[in-house]
């Protein structure tokens, strides 16, 4: 009788423990999500401390942020200049080309890049809100790998592209997953699909995930597939539907054919290099073997942690490691290869790692993940910072300005020296509107006679020339007609390393 009476007091006793346990392991994981998006935002800070980071001319950035810059002052990627990425980030970018205006296209790219240290830290908070049903071992590791992954820190300086889709994919499997499985919400799973679509739109490998999630959601078709397809469409479809409008075989040409061309089987990264970004054995030193053995390593605690642990992986963890496997498979797939795109691989790494952790060892039973996760990631951390140290990007500014006119018509084959020191645009109408030179070169790869049009027209519509090396020697079709229209209307001056070519008269 005694215990009949006394079970529901027990029971309730049990249930408040539960509840305090459960809340103990928020804050905990609350913690950890925060000291680690602030350690991203440092990180990022001090790399932009470094010299030239902020106003120096680093790659890429400068070709995506020119494309923001041309679209507000009434020029159409696609049409009017080529593009070879989709036109999202152009689209997210263009307040600091609006802002440019006033400030300048220098300014406005250090404002940008004012932004990382935020993407940094949001990027490492979604990775916490994602996985931190796992436990706080999962979390701490997931989001110290996120913070201190070599390829996203350098990608934070150079195309910024990958951070961005990072952001956008972590955003999408936040609304879409609640814990292990998929949200209740038909409304946040469109809006997930929506984020998803718009990822493609910075950079088309962002549609990989996006696959993982639409096949995880097959088997409820009405719940699940068709809102979160529906979101998908509009993500993509409403942003980008004005510039293929506008010129429908200049997006076929400049994004998918242009992409696609990136692949030829000759002239290709060797994969063990791919494989040192992918595992951030390069940053440390490792050589080819190194990075090897670390891939192997990975995918053997992926082996071994669900072959250990033999509960069925829940939706989120067939995501992430479905999603990590395409992400990798994509990392071989173009011939040229930048330490930036590893950096796309870095939130489904951290992720993998946090799940396998979290399988590895139960944390009521085992302090060693606890052991474990913030040794790898203070190893991980000290290596990046000794690196970030000895970083530098070269300031060009003073000495373009000492031979090129505020507001002079200028060409080079490295945007980066010309939206750093403010000679970007033109004051007067009628300036060349190249804006990639080597992706305008590769959109034109098959049509030979398109393409030493387009150079011609850029050198007749330019009055300055702005570059490392002499025109003989760019990225672009090799043509005496067009070596001589530059050896008979431009001197060539060397200042301070850089090579200036100079209209005559």
């Amino acid at each position: 009788m005694s215990r009949v009476r006394f079970a529901p007091a027990i029971a309730s006793h049990d249930a408040v423990k539960r509840v305090r346990v459960v809340k103990q392991r928020t804050r905990a994981t609350t913690v950890i999500i925060a000291a680690a998006a602030l350690t991203a935002a440092g990180v990022t800070f001090y790399q932009l401390s470094r010299p030239g980071l902020l106003f120096g001319a680093t790659p890429d950035i400068s070709a995506w942020f020119g494309g923001s810059i041309r679209l507000v002052h009434g020029s159409l990627p696609y049409r009017d200049f080529v593009l070879t990425q989709p036109p999202g980030f152009v689209l997210l970018a263009s307040p600091f080309a609006f802002l440019s205006e006033w400030v300048g296209t220098r300014d406005a790219l250090a404002a940008l890049r004012l932004c990382t240290p935020v993407i940094a830290a949001a990027t490492v908070v979604l990775t916490g809100v994602v996985v931190r049903h796992r436990g706080r071992a999962a979390t701490l590791i997931a989001c110290g790998v996120m913070a201190a992954f070599p390829a996203e820190l350098y990608a934070l300086t150079s195309g910024l592209l990958e951070p961005v889709v990072d952001l956008l994919c972590l955003a999408g499997a936040a609304l879409v997953f609640d814990g292990a499985g998929f949200s209740g919400s038909s409304r946040r799973t469109a809006i997930g699909g929506a984020v998803f679509g718009f990822a493609v739109l910075v950079k088309l490998p962002a549609f990989l995930p996006l696959v993982v999630v639409a096949s995880l959601c097959v088997p409820q078709v009405r719940r699940r597939l068709l809102p979160f397809a529906g979101g998908v469409v509009a993500g993509i479809a409403i942003p980008v539907a004005p510039f293929v409008v506008a010129s429908p075989g200049g997006f076929v040409r400049d994004v998918v054919a242009t992409q696609l061309g990136r692949i030829p089987a000759s002239g290709r990264v060797p994969l063990p290099q791919r494989l040192g970004d992918m595992t951030a054995v390069s940053t440390a030193g490792g050589g080819d073997a190194a990075a090897i053995a670390a891939a192997v390593v990975l995918a053997g605690i992926v082996i071994a942690a669900f072959a250990v642990s033999r509960r069925r992986p829940s939706s989120f963890e067939w995501f992430v490691l479905a999603s990590t496997a395409a992400v990798a498979v994509a990392q071989v797939g173009p011939a040229w290869y930048y330490e930036q795109y590893a950096a796309f691989f870095a939130p489904f790494l951290a992720l993998t790692l946090g799940i396998c952790l979290a399988r590895l060892f139960d944390e009521e039973k085992s302090r060693a993940a606890l052991t474990v996760a913030p040794a790898v990631v203070a190893v991980l951390l000290a290596n990046q910072l000794a690196f970030i140290h000895r970083e530098s990007a070269r300031d060009v500014a003073a000495t373009v300005d000492a031979v090129v006119p505020v507001g002079g018509c200028t060409l080079s084959d490295a945007p980066k020296y010309l939206v750093t020191t403010n000679r970007f645009i033109a004051a007067a109408p009628g300036c060349t509107t190249m804006t990639d030179p080597q992706g305008a070169t590769l959109a034109f790869a098959n049509n030979q006679a398109a393409s030493l049009a387009m150079w011609r027209s850029a050198f007749v519509h330019a009055d300055y020339v702005v570059t490392e090396t002499p025109v003989d020697d760019w990225f672009m079709p090799q043509s005496s007609a067009l070596r001589a229209y530059v050896a008979a209307h431009f001197r060539a001056v060397s200042a301070d390393g850089l090579l200036f070519y100079v209209r005559n008269g």
